[in-house]
């Protein structure tokens, strides 16, 4: 029996609402242990994904201007815990947030596709589909799973 990525998707990803604020997405992260998810419009129709580099990004933009590395010799910065997030990023959206170009496989992609993929475009995470309709989500460990003596 030859394995595609039908087979080997997780077939009910966690999904991202478009309008689910930063804060949410961020605790969603963390309570779930992922790293990023698909965006979903209110059709179900993938818009982009987030990712934990996409949150970091616009926590890095939104201090950019607010937090400069002390010289040598100054008191260390105030604590990143001790500071409050800037106005307006508890607002940014998953749709905002997002990388719009997703990476999608055919579910009919063979485990060898599916790792040139994803080796070619860097990412740890396909979406499994086809016109924006998720069927499912596949990852690098997904992809372990099936490598002999892993």
């Amino acid at each position: 029996m030859t394995l595609l990525a039908r087979d080997l998707m997780q077939p009910e990803p966690i999904t991202i609402p478009a309008a689910m604020p930063f804060p949410q997405i961020q605790h969603l992260f963390v309570v779930a242990r992922i790293g990023g998810a698909p965006v979903v419009d209110e059709r179900g129709t993938v818009v982009g994904v987030v990712s934990t580099a996409d949150l970091l990004g616009a926590l890095d933009q939104a201090f950019d201007d607010d937090i400069d590395p002390a010289p040598p010799g100054d008191p260390a910065p105030e604590s990143p815990s001790a500071i409050a997030l800037p106005e307006g990023l508890g607002a940014l959206t998953a749709r905002e947030l997002a990388t719009p170009d997703a990476i999608w496989v055919s579910p009919e992609a063979s485990p060898a596709e599916v790792a040139r993929v994803m080796r070619a475009e860097g990412v740890h995470r396909v979406l499994v589909g086809r016109d924006g309709q998720l069927a499912g989500i596949l990852t690098a460990f997904d992809l372990l799973r099936v490598m002999p003596g892993a």
